[in-house]
């Protein structure tokens, strides 16, 4: 018996024609399993949180991200809004570089660091959807090290969305938990 096809926002675009022979149809079906799996759920962490934070001119921010152990990270997009002041007409994710490092493997997502502007959703007139990974499983302690660099002589403002499936903590689990740790009462 065959299985039907996922059908889901990944396939249905707008602006992005699905077709078999593309990089994007490639990692969909390394995602399938997962897309189809009920005990996961979407969440994106934000690389810094607060947007306000600038990357110093010619330096560096580095975070740790804390996930769930069993997570799966399974795409990214980057934003590095234009400068409204006029400071530098250049486009600001041109000058930004990151790395992002599994800390239970310590290996790094990408064998070099990779500009801003690749993993940009939007690029002039150009639409583009998140860059999709081959879902990464992030093991114990569940923490990836996120390294942003600026290499332009002005402060930039920018913010690394990692996209996660994480498992789902079921309800009587998450009762436990709760009570365990002082925030509920059992109910007798």
């Amino acid at each position: 018996m065959l299985d039907k096809p996922v059908v889901d926002g990944f396939v249905n675009s707008a602006s992005m024609l699905y077709l078999p022979t593309t990089y994007r149809a490639s990692a969909l079906a390394q995602m399938e399993v997962l897309r189809k799996a009920k005990g996961y759920r979407t969440r994106w962490y934000l690389v810094p949180e607060d947007l306000e934070e600038p990357v110093r001119a010619f330096s560096q921010l580095e975070y740790q991200v804390r996930l769930q152990p069993g997570s799966y990270v399974w795409g990214l997009s980057f934003s590095a809004p234009f400068d409204e002041t006029g400071i530098y007409a250049a486009v600001p994710a041109s000058f930004i570089t990151l790395k992002i490092t599994d800390d239970c493997t310590e290996t790094s997502f990408f064998s070099d660091y990779v500009k801003g502007l690749n993993l940009q959703p939007v690029t002039g007139t150009a639409h583009r959807h998140p860059f999709l990974l081959t879902p990464r499983l992030i093991g114990e302690p569940g923490t990836l090290s996120a390294e942003i660099y600026n290499s332009a002589d002005v402060d930039i403002r920018c913010q690394l969305a990692i996209l996660v499936a994480e498992p789902c903590v079921p309800p009587e689990t998450m009762a436990a938990a709760l009570i365990e740790a002082g925030y509920a009462e059992v109910m007798g």
